[in-house]
């Protein structure tokens, strides 16, 4: 085929109900190359319809659509697409300009959509906006600018790209006469000087004179031609006798462009813009979800951290050492029961003789609502606070640096340690934590009947500690404390300690430490097994927290989803405007799944900061009431981690991408001709 545009027997067909509507019954045309045609007839005749064919949005149900060698007539969506792209431009009688972009982007639209870049397409628009005399208008939006402007943009718009084929619907319908003519005038020398097949639907018989020929249909058949004999309307440049040599098809001898994904990027910020109160509403759902993951995940994961710095402080290489308890189905409420074999001083002197044991640690706690008293030399008195655990190297938080005299540490122990808050206390003007190291002391315990008894001691160190009364107490104090609160002088040869802590060589001796101790019936349990099932639990905790910020995620997907609907509806009439400018199906989905995961990431980001401030928030509250627990040297509880941070944006961009997947696959299904059509 070497004509430009060759119909043959063509038909389009509406089914309504069982009732086939011919909108074009057996067309055959043959439009040559520079031409100048009129559509004109009645309305219903299929002038429009037509046109639509030859523009690749519709498809023939009947017969043959040629043009310059493509068979349009059987060309699938990405051929039409193409076409539409790289041959075509469009002209329509409502202008059809995109309401956001300024007369110079509107004009480059084809451009964008072919892949050129930005600074190209724009300088390559004004100048053809200069030409229209337009070039002082450039940064103008359609509402600023008059209907005869608008159209003139509309022209420069559908020319940018160098199409071999103009289609326009009722270009003067929106236009004065005096404009008008003015609009067609323009487009007649376009034809004449740049050979480009100009192709008009109009109901004007003032504007069909300007044709080289006049096609006149009805009820979907060609009535009758008129070729132009009479003399050209004023204004108009005269008819050509032979028509130029048509301008090559873009699309000739190259792959086709898309559009750039920076464009993409460009086109959905600024559409984020058009319900700017709508959108943040929207993202707002995402915010509290992302806060509510940051949040509830930082804390499993500071409370790991804190766990394993815990651990490490001690030493994987302590072992924990339990009694076994016998299995019996008596339960008494009032007395613990009694072990198998108790952890007596005679046990832990077993367990000292074991090859590749270094230290053992017997560790016994003071016993329910034990209340002390720190009596000093001078008379001064002052509750106190024992950490737990016997030693605060074994207890939460750990070993905080000593800052005079030494810390409480393995096996057999004496003395107080003195949190920082408290030496403070115990100061004298002009004295230092030095000064208060070697002093004796007392501590007074008080049965609940009221009986009382002061047990000797001396201050062996100061520590750094939030505790304003806390002491770290040595074995030897709980011991005495212990025995005489229960009344047993021999309660550690027959009930024993609480546990011990043995600490092995190296890492290497532990497994046949275990293997020992365990030999002896007693419960070994080496810190490292420990460690791992406090992770699982922890990894379990953390799982499940995180599980409550993704709800509320999936929950905003919703609102996502609809908000992208909205815009679909909000935007119909503009999706028909980019896809006869040659936006492809892909191109539109990607546009409207770029916007909603754009919402997802902007609220991710804003959920991740509120989050991590929460944390923050939440964290110095539980420091305070763990320090007035007694509980010290605690570290950060709430910590996002690089990977927490990406992954919530991660998360809450995949959110809002696929929440808005079934939107963005409904906008590039839309039926261009019908998108057009709404209003």
């Amino acid at each position: 085929m070497t004509d430009t545009i060759q119909i043959s027997n063509l038909e389009r067909r509406f089914m309504r109900g069982e009732t086939a509507v011919y909108a074009l019954h057996g067309i055959d045309l043959t439009i040559q190359p520079g031409e100048f045609v009129a559509l004109v007839g009645p309305s219903g005749s299929g002038k429009s319809t037509l046109l639509n064919l030859l523009g690749g949005l519709d498809r023939p149900t009947g017969g043959e659509l040629w043009l310059d060698g493509l068979a349009l007539h059987e060309a699938g969506d990405k051929a039409r697409t193409r076409h539409r792209r790289e041959r075509l431009g469009f002209i329509f009688q409502s202008f059809n300009l995109l309401p956001r972009l300024t007369a110079l982007e509107n004009t480059a639209v084809p451009l964008m959509l072919s892949g050129v870049n930005k600074e190209e397409r724009e300088a390559r628009a004004a100048a053809l906006l200069a030409k229209v005399g337009l070039g002082h208008r450039l940064g103008h939006y359609p509402t600023e600018l008059s209907g005869g402007e608008q159209q003139r943009v509309a022209i420069a718009r559908a020319l940018i790209h160098n199409p071999a084929l103009i289609l326009a619907d009722e270009p003067t319908g929106n236009l004065d006469s005096q404009t008008g003519a003015e609009v067609m005038a323009l487009l007649k020398e376009l034809n004449t000087q740049q050979g480009i097949t100009l192709i008009v639907v109009t109901h004007d018989s003032d504007v069909a004179a300007y044709a080289d020929r006049t096609i006149k249909l009805r009820d979907g058949r060609v009535e009758d031609t008129m070729t132009a004999t009479r003399a050209t309307p004023a204004g108009a440049t005269p008819s050509r006798a032979t028509p130029p040599p048509p301008v090559p098809p873009a699309a000739a001898g190259r792959p086709s462009r898309h559009l750039r994904f920076s464009d993409i990027l460009r086109s959905a910020l600024r559409n984020l813009h058009r319900r700017p109160v709508r959108n943040i509403l929207t993202a707002a759902g995402v915010v509290i979800g992302i806060i509510t993951l940051v949040a509830m995940v930082s804390f499993g994961v500071g409370v790991q951290k804190e766990v394993q710095r815990n651990f490490e402080t001690i030493g994987l290489e302590n072992i924990f050492v339990n009694p076994l308890f016998a299995e019996t189905d008596e339960f008494d409420p009032f007395a613990p029961p009694a072990p198998e074999r108790p952890l007596t001083p005679a046990a832990v002197a077993d367990i000292q003789q074991i090859p590749g044991v270094k230290a053992v640690t017997p560790i016994l706690d003071l016993p329910r609502g034990a209340n002390l008293v720190l009596l000093m030399d001078d008379g001064f008195s002052l509750p106190v606070r024992v950490s737990e655990g016997g030693e605060s190297r074994f207890s939460f938080g750990g070993t905080n640096e000593v800052l005079a005299g030494e810390s409480i540490d393995e096996g057999e122990t004496q003395g107080i340690v003195l949190a920082n808050g408290l030496a403070d206390t115990l100061l004298a003007e002009g004295q230092r934590y030095d000064d208060l190291i070697g002093q004796a002391v007392a501590l007074r315990a008080e049965l609940p009947r009221g009986e009382s008894q002061a047990f000797p001691s001396r201050i062996v160190g100061v520590r750094q500690s939030f505790g304003s009364r806390t002491i770290d107490l040595g074995l030897a104090e709980r011991e005495a404390i212990t025995t005489w609160w229960f009344g047993q002088p021999d309660l550690l040869q027959t009930e024993g300690y609480d546990r011990l802590i043995v600490r092995a060589d190296n890492l290497t001796a532990v497994p046949a430490v275990i293997g020992a101790i365990d030999g002896m019936d007693f419960a070994p349990q080496s810190f490292e097994a420990i460690l791992d099932v406090a992770n699982q639990v922890l990894a379990l905790l953390q799982a499940l927290l995180g599980s409550v910020g993704a709800l509320a995620l999936l929950v905003a997907a919703l609102g996502v989803a609809n908000t992208m609907l909205m815009a679909i509806y909000e935007r119909t009439r503009e999706i028909g405007v980019l896809k006869a400018l040659g936006a492809s199906r892909r191109e539109i989905r990607l546009l409207f799944t770029v916007e909603a995961g754009l919402i997802g990431l902007i609220g991710g980001f804003v959920g991740l900061i509120l989050g991590a401030l929460l944390g923050r928030l939440v964290d110095t509250i539980a420091h305070r009431y763990l320090i007035e627990e007694g509980v010290t040297g605690v570290g950060l509880l709430s910590v996002i981690p690089p990977w927490l941070a990406l992954g919530a944006l991660a998360f809450a961009a995949l959110i809002g991408i696929l929440a808005g997947l079934y939107p963005a696959a409904r906008a590039a299904r839309l039926d261009p001709v019908s998108a057009l059509r709404h209003e």
